[in-house]
Parts: C-alpha cells; sequence; structure tokens
C-alpha cells in the first residue's frame, strides 16, 4: 500500500446539507442536488471547474466513504460515455487524489472503480502535455509515477521516472526555485518531489535524485520567507492554494530533507537585501522561462519589504485566472512595485496568459549590500530604459530610480508602491515623508509629485480588499525612496519628529 501524508491534507470544500451538495472552490460556492452533479459546470470559470473535477472532497474526513465512492462512481461514469471530456491536467491531479483515497480506504473497495481509474492513467500517459510543458507536465510525470506504482506497472513507471529526472533537472534551478519563479507554484511541486519520496524504493536512484532536489527547493522556499512564514506573491502566486510554508517543513522534516547551507539566491534573478530591521526581496529577473511564461508578470524590478517582521510593501498578487480586465491588471505594471513608463508595461501581458514584448535585464552591480539592475522593456517603445538602485544603510534601505534614454522620448515615468492592507500610512510634516506603521519612515526625494490612492489587495482567487498604495511621478527622470527602521532609531536621534 502507497503511504501518503495522511491524505494529504484537511481540506473541506464539499459541504451536504439535506440532500444538496455545496462545493466551494476559490472563494466562489455553488450547489447541486444529489445525483444531479453537473462536472462541467463553467459558470465560475475554467480553474473553478478543474478543481471541481480534481476531486478534493475525498481528503475530507467528516464525509463517509459510501457518499465518496457514490461521487466518485458518477463522475467516473460520466467520463466513460464521454459525457465528461478528459483533459490530462485535471485527470491528473484526479488520479493522485483517487489513489491516496483508495490506498486507504482499501483496493476492493470497487473493482470497477479502480479498473476506470487505470484506463484514466493509461489515457494519461498517451497524452501528456508537452504542448504546455512546465508545471502540468511535471503534474503529468507524477500522476503517472504514482499510477505505476498503484498498479505495479512498469512501463507507466518508466515513463514516468524518464520525464521527471529530465523536467526536474531543467525546472529546478541552480538557487532551487522551480522556474516559473512563482512562490506558490514551487511550494505545489514541492510538495509532489516530497509525496513521492514517501512512496518510491528506499536507496532507489529515484529516490536519491528526488530527495536532492527536495533539499534545494526547500532551501529556495527558506531563503524567500519572512518571518512569519509568508512568501512574496512574485508572479502567480496567492494565498489558501499550496501547502504552506509551515508544512512543508514538516513533511520534509518526516523524510530527513533539510535545507541546504551556502547556497543563496541567484539563478531565480531574486535577491535579498537585510539592514536595520528592514527585510527586502527584489525581482531583478526578466521574463522566465522564455518558452513557457504563462505565469509571468510585467514585474521587472519590483520589490516587497518587511519592517521588524511585519509587511509594509507588499506586491498586489492575483484574485483570477479569467481573461478579463482585471487578469490583466494584475499582470501588469501598474500593479507592482516598479517603475511604469506612460501606462505601458515593461513586458506586454495579453490573453490571460500570454507575454509577447519583454526585457532584457543586466545586473551592473550584486553584492550583499547593494543590488543595481537595469532593464530595456520600454526602449522600443519609448526609446528610454529603466535603472533601479537598491542598498543597505545604517538605518534602513535606500531606492533609486533613474530612466536613462533621449530627453524628446521620455514619457512620464510613476512608480507605485502597494501597501499591505495591515499597514497604515501616515502623512508627516516633512513634504513627501511617510510613518509607515510604526516600524519605519519613508522619505520620497527628487522632483516627484507623491499622491495616495486605493487599489485592490488579492487575499487569494475572487476575494480582494481595499489597500493603500504611493503614485509617485518623477518629473525629472529620477526618484529616491529612503526607508529608515523607526524603532531602530527611537532613542538615538529619530528620523523624522
Amino acid at each position: 500500500m502507497l503511504e501518503f501524508f495522511s491524505l494529504c491534507q484537511e481540506y473541506a470544500c464539499l459541504k451536504i446539507t439535506s440532500g444538496q451538495l455545496k462545493f466551494e472552490f476559490l472563494n466562489l460556492t455553488h450547489s447541486y442536488k444529489e445525483n444531479e452533479i453537473d462536472w462541467n459546470f463553467q459558470g465560475h470559470g475554467r480553474l473553478w471547474n478543474y478543481n471541481l473535477q480534481y476531486l478534493d472532497f475525498l481528503r475530507q474526513t467528516d464525509i463517509d466513504v459510501d457518499t465518496k465512492l457514490a461521487l466518485l462512481n458518477d463522475i467516473y461514469d460520466k467520463l466513460w460515455i464521454g459525457e465528461l471530456s478528459l483533459e490530462p491536467y485535471p485527470a491528473s491531479l484526479r488520479i493522485m487524489n483517487v489513489i491516496r483515497f483508495l490506498s486507504v480506504a482499501g483496493r476492493d473497495t470497487n473493482k470497477k472503480l479502480e479498473g476506470q481509474l487505470a484506463a484514466e492513467v493509461n489515457y494519461l500517459s498517451k497524452n501528456l502535455e508537452y504542448h504546455i510543458l512546465g508545471n502540468h507536465f511535471l503534474e503529468n510525470g507524477f500522476a503517472l509515477l504514482m499510477g505505476g506504482h498503484y498498479f505495479g506497472e512498469k512501463k507507466w513507471i518508466d515513463k514516468a521516472e524518464k520525464l521527471l529526472y529530465k523536467q526536474l533537472e531543467e525546472q529546478v534551478l541552480e538557487d532551487g526555485a522551480h522556474f516559473e519563479l512563482s512562490p506558490m507554484y514551487h511550494r505545489i511541486i514541492l510538495f509532489r518531489v516530497l509525496e513521492a519520496i514517501g512512496y518510491v524504493l528506499h536507496n532507489s536512484k529515484l529516490r536519491l535524485f528526488l530527495e536532492a532536489k527536495a533539499s534545494l527547493m526547500l532551501t529556495w522556499m527558506v531563503n524567500m520567507a519572512f518571518e512569519d512564514g509568508k512568501l512574496p506573491h512574485f508572479n502567480d502566486s496567492t494565498e489558501d492554494i499550496a501547502f504552506s510554508y509551515k508544512e512543508l517543513l514538516t513533511f520534509a522534516g518526516n523524510l530527513g530533507i533539510q535545507s541546504k547551507a551556502g547556497i543563496s539566491l541567484g539563478q531565480s534573478g531574486y535577491r535579498r537585501l537585510r539592514s536595520s530591521g528592514i527585510d527586502l526581496i527584489m525581482d531583478v529577473n526578466g521574463i522566465a522561462p522564455t518558452y513557457q511564461p504563462g505565469h509571468a508578470h510585467a514585474d521587472t524590478l519590483s520589490f516587497v519589504m518587511y519592517a521588524n517582521g511585519k509587511p509594509i510593501i507588499v506586491d498586489p498578487g492575483i484574485s483570477t485566472y479569467n481573461i478579463s480586465k482585471t487578469r490583466d491588471w494584475e499582470r501588469s505594471t501598474n500593479a507592482h512595485n516598479t517603475v511604469e513608463i506612460d501606462g505601458e508595461s515593461s513586458s506586454e501581458v495579453w490573453g490571460g496568459f500570454r507575454i509577447g514584448r519583454r526585457p532584457k535585464v543586466d545586473i551592473l552591480h550584486d553584492a550583499h549590500k547593494k543590488v543595481i539592475g537595469r532593464h530595456n522593456g520600454y526602449k522600443k517603445i519609448k526609446g528610454v530604459m529603466v535603472e533601479r538602485s537598491i542598498k543597505c544603510m545604517v538605518s534602513g534601505i535606500e531606492i533609486s530610480d533613474k530612466i536613462i534614454g533621449n530627453v524628446k522620448q521620455r514619457g512620464q515615468a510613476v512608480a507605485h508602491l502597494h501597501f499591505d492592507p495591515s499597514c497604515k500610512v501616515l502623512g508627516l510634516h516633512k513634504k513627501n515623508t511617510f510613518k509607515l506603521n510604526d516600524e519605519c519612515d519613508l522619505e520620497i526625494g527628487g522632483d516627484v509629485d507623491v499622491r495616495l490612492e486605493l487599489y485592490g489587495y488579492c487575499l487569494g482567487y475572487n476575494k480582494v480588499v481595499e489597500s493603500k498604495r504611493l503614485k509617485i511621478t518623477l518629473k525629472n527622470q529620477e526618484c529616491k525612496m529612503t526607508f529608515h527602521n523607526r524603532i531602530k532609531a527611537a532613542g538615538e536621534n529619530p528620523i523624522f519628529n
């Protein structure tokens, strides 16, 4: 019998009351009468329907086995007759959920169902997502590996192992990041690796390979986490989708997997600077991976920041995958803590998961206490380049922005700073200075126009709250933002009275 992490996680997505089945995914709900589930319901979008098809309710302990089996038989019967189409990605996640369930409920629970499951694994083995690659392809591989071990089917195991060796070698970067550079997807894939370690043979070549990749991925996660265990929402990332930082540390620890010492952020394009209680992570990457940028944002040279263990500057995150103005904005430069020229994005984001024009980034200085990056994302359309320098000081961190190019062609440059909803922003008596919570002061220098405005911060899919941001217009194409730790300065010489 395959062994898993106690069915992975308690996950309440289905409530059954008086013959009504109420499903909730992505903060949206839909109800059905028993025996009348539309497994192809598209009313909340394709991602919601995918979640319905994943069958995550199999993780729930408050639903009895007979009810789960009835729902399983219903969806598999509809798949069998073609009323519901098979797709490799939802099939992959469904296969893993069903195998986890049957491994606990017992293999003799339903022979017909087990035959249908085997047929689905066989379908997957012949319909791997070579056309999409990325995390989809890895999900295919892990599902096929699990199916191969569950059914004892060597050809599936061999095919899955070949896929995973090649793809994990490519998709896990030298500093441990998953190459789509989304902390959310990174945690999802890290869990898949850890779970596979738990059921493949001890001391096998594959297990040793997976252990090495898990350790490297764990290292990147640790290097990116703030004191409260939260990871920044760079690219397509939000909460309540992947396992948490603490859960993954526990899973890894139970397997004897530890993070590696001496490996810092590098190839993934993130840099971390700490000074006087201020903790900042900067993105000095362009668009990656170049051939599959579906989860990338136009956020080059953006950053997030904590002060004294509290979130101050954040990435707004994502609330939808549906093709819409909301999706376009959440991927745009305007939605990130970086410089935007004439309302254009530094990368051309479109179609929900598409990117056209994209920047080349040069790292001009790369040290522990100072990083300077420059990108040409506006070179072709505006004739300018954007340069950002971030350096540590005794009392905090200083960020300098500069627009480089033909003066006549320069458009209006605007930098945004998005504050965490918990952050209280108070303007001080000195022009363009702000108190951020009781943690730090922000001083904005240069010939700039500064305005405080509202934006939508994403707590999760379809869950947005109002927060504040600063819009900083660079009148002479230069700007300096200095964050001083207020607590560290207290008792000495406060930066601002």
